[in-house]
């Protein structure tokens, strides 16, 4: 069966401002209709949902700060932006008086608000009970992602589970919210969503049937072995990173190049993408940073120019990352082919001698120079403001590496070196399983480290391993951090987190800050 893929990008603008009427006027604009004129049938019941995965393409979410926030913190990326918000955000000294917070908070609690005008209005409308079910069980889905990103970046923020109804419920209160509270609020979220949602969309009947992009019951056990995992629950981690295993519903595709590709063909074919954020290389007039969604967006992933040489430059790859992708080589002698998808460099006796369609030398570049390659249009110069690579949040190979590592914890450091072999294969490296098998739990930790490095730089994980590992907290561990990037120097106690802006702070009278404002 060919397989539809679901576009997100130009899906029911009227939603965004779905609450802006005012009862005074007797004009009704038909693209910005209030709940009482939608929420009347199927068709309006899936739009209210697309409506809700529109966020992710934002600016807030996964089109450039949730990427840069995640990786732009880590060890393996330094910033060199004259945007002070950025240069701020990755040494760990950013104000909160700097209103560019705003973007990410903003583009979250969009999704949340869309994600709750869904789930209050949905199970009203007279429709297919499967269709329903599916549809609020991909809100809920949602709405825990939004909520996992923000706790984890902004540690005490505002749970709101419902749509305002007027006073107070406009100015909600952080007072006493703790991350624990908005992790089990996640995983009430995604226990829902697990019991909804279905495997895939091949055998399911409506209008959603076989579309390619919508949260799987996959998807969801996914992240709720990752909020297990985050707060050091490993059987309860591992249980969930299984089911998805055994689901066999996804694989490693042959081929790592594949998965950052500007290809729909082989993006859409690659049976390692459990969930994603949707782009595509349009160059529709208007650029989708945020506001009202219309069909002259374009969706294009603004962190290739972000991290590109060839445009912003923003960011560029630490020697820590350099040299550690190179550390080990192929069964035949060559660089890990992560490495060249990952890293651009000159490597003319492995026939990379180009950079951004031209001749290495002709860019002007030195034989030792290095850039970031993966999600950048470094292979082929092509448009950096039509990229189309999608935005991965959840794949296989992650899930595999976190089973490894909730294995290894609960005394089976046999069974994970399995599973970190078979990411291993795909990279033609050596059989090494034997060896790590029989590692100490701190060996394999430390390999384990290095192959989720290895497996998934500057995908946004680096940073939150950093942080669950405890890396922050132990002085010997945090030196080993400054020498990786010298942005670690200036970290201080309570900087795990990013400021709320305090343009929220200032609007909402209660709203609390946190340990770094």
């Amino acid at each position: 069966m060919k397989l539809k893929h679901f576009k997100i990008g130009l899906m029911v603008c009227f939603l965004f401002g779905i609450n802006a009427c005012h009862d005074e006027l007797d004009i009704v604009d038909p693209n910005r209709l209030s709940n009482e004129s939608f929420y009347e049938n199927a068709d309006q019941a899936v739009a209210a949902v697309d409506a809700i995965y529109n966020a992710l393409i934002i600016d807030g979410m996964y089109q450039r700060m949730t990427p840069v926030y995640n990786d732009g913190r880590s060890d393996e990326l330094s910033c060199r932006s004259p945007w002070v918000f950025l240069t701020g955000l990755s040494n760990f000294t950013v104000p909160g008086t700097d209103a560019a917070l705003e973007i990410f908070w903003a583009g979250h609690y969009i999704m949340v608000s869309r994600a709750n005008q869904a789930l209050e209005n949905v199970p009203n409308i007279e429709m297919d009970e499967g269709l329903r079910n599916r549809l609020l069980g991909q809100a809920y889905f949602l709405r825990a992602l939004a909520y996992f990103n923000l706790t984890n970046v902004h540690e005490n923020v505002p749970l709101i589970l419902e749509t305002p109804k007027g006073g107070d419920s406009y100015y909600p209160s952080n007072e006493g919210v703790t991350r624990d509270m908005v992790y089990s609020q996640v995983k009430s979220d995604l226990e829902t969503a697990i019991g909804l949602l279905p495997l895939n969309y091949n055998s399911v009947e409506g209008p959603d049937q076989g579309q390619f992009g919508r949260a799987t019951q996959g998807a969801a056990q996914s992240l709720l072995g990752k909020v297990f995992l985050f707060e050091g629950n490993y059987s309860e981690a591992g249980r969930y990173f299984e089911a998805v295993i055994n689901s066999n519903e996804y694989a490693l595709g042959d081929n790592y190049f594949d998965l950052f590709t500007q290809d729909p063909g082989l993006e859409n074919s690659n049976p390692g993408k459990i969930f994603w954020a949707d782009f595509t290389t349009s160059t529709a007039a208007e650029f989708n940073w945020g506001g009202d969604p219309n069909v002259n967006w374009r969706q294009f992933l603004a962190i290739t120019p972000t991290y590109s040489q060839g445009d912003f430059y923003d960011f560029y790859p630490t020697e820590f990352l350099y040299n550690e992708m190179r550390e080990e080589l192929t069964v035949d002698g060559t660089l890990d082919p992560r490495y060249h998808a990952t890293i651009l460099s000159y490597e003319p006796d492995e026939g990379y001698t180009t950079a951004y369609g031209v001749d290495w030398f002709e860019r002007g570049y030195t034989e030792t120079d290095f850039f970031i390659k993966k999600y950048t249009n470094a292979a082929t110069g092509s448009d950096a403001f039509a990229s189309g690579f999608d935005y991965h949040i959840i794949r296989y190979a992650d899930v595999l590496l976190m089973y490894a590592e909730c294995l290894a914890n609960t005394g089976d450091v046999p069974g994970a070196a399995g599973y970190v072999q078979q990411v291993r294969n795909r990279a033609n490296l050596p059989d090494r399983e034997a060896e790590f098998a029989a590692l100490s739990l701190d060996e394999f930790m430390d390999q384990l480290e290095h192959e989720r490095i290895m497996e998934l730089a500057i995908e946004g994980h680096r940073w939150w391993d950093i942080q669950r590992w405890g890396k922050l907290d132990d002085s010997a561990e945090l030196a080993e951090l400054q020498s990786h990037d010298f942005e670690f120097n200036t970290y201080a106690v309570g900087r795990k987190v990013l400021p709320i802006a305090q343009t929220e702070l200032d609007r909402n009278p209660n709203l609390v800050g946190n340990s770094a404002n």
